[in-house]
């Protein structure tokens, strides 16, 4: 029995112990103080700090364990050793556990205190939805006034077009109506030359077509030329 107080499990064993007897002290000491005592906070920030430190001695305990189980013969240990320190590790791991959930419990804001964060939360997330969305809708409207002077350049732009077009079909039209003038025109003139033609003789006949020719270049030429 002296041998196993020797061992190293043992020493680091009685350690831990040490440091759980002390956490303890320090829970009774912690729920004897009201919640508006300063050394309250203090106590229950020690207490978590002590047994996060547990929980990894614990860890570093078990490895070591599982470590000298594979082999027990190596360092003397039965099975029924192995198993009691398993079990003694578990059970400290539980009253490590316990005292942080119990601080956890203690310190935990009234519910009047949550609700009200909860709220604020809340409100806060509702606030920056508004903005956002304000945003958007600002957005939008710079987007639709600058869709509505594009339609209204458009809507310019096609009855500028629209009256170049009847212009120029009117132009088109009165274009049509001089080129049909000019030709019932000529067609009168091309009758008279030919009965004039019939009716006298051959030189008179040149004389007559050279004059009706030159009448003629000069009405297309009146006809056509720019006012």
């Amino acid at each position: 029995m002296e041998g196993l107080r020797q061992d190293p499990f043992y020493i680091v064993r009685q350690e831990i112990q040490d440091t759980v007897h002390e956490l303890q002290q320090k829970m009774s000491r912690f729920h004897g103080l009201t919640a508006a005592n300063p050394e309250r906070k203090q106590l229950a920030a020690n207490v978590r700090d002590g047994c996060d430190s547990l929980q990894w001695q614990l860890k570093e305990l078990e490895a070591a364990l599982d470590r000298a189980a594979e082999q027990p013969a190596r360092f003397n240990l039965s099975q029924d050793e192995i198993a009691s320190r398993r079990k003694w590790i578990a059970a400290t791991r539980r009253q490590a556990e316990g005292m942080t959930n119990t601080l956890k419990t203690a310190t935990a804001p009234p519910v009047n205190a949550a609700e009200a964060k909860a709220q604020k939360a809340n409100e806060a997330f509702l606030g920056d939805e508004q903005a956002k969305q304000q945003l958007i809708m600002r957005q939008q409207d710079v987007e639709l006034e600058d869709i509505e002077q594009a339609v209204t350049r458009l809507g310019r732009v096609g009855l500028t077009i629209h009256e170049e077009l009847e212009s120029q079909g009117r132009m088109l039209d009165e274009l049509g109506e001089d080129v049909d003038t000019t030709h019932s025109r000529l067609r009168a003139t091309q009758k008279k030359i030919m009965d004039v033609i019939r009716k006298s003789g051959t030189n008179t006949q040149l004389g007559v077509i050279v004059f009706l020719v030159v009448v003629l270049v000069v009405l297309v030429v009146l006809t056509f030329s720019p006012v």
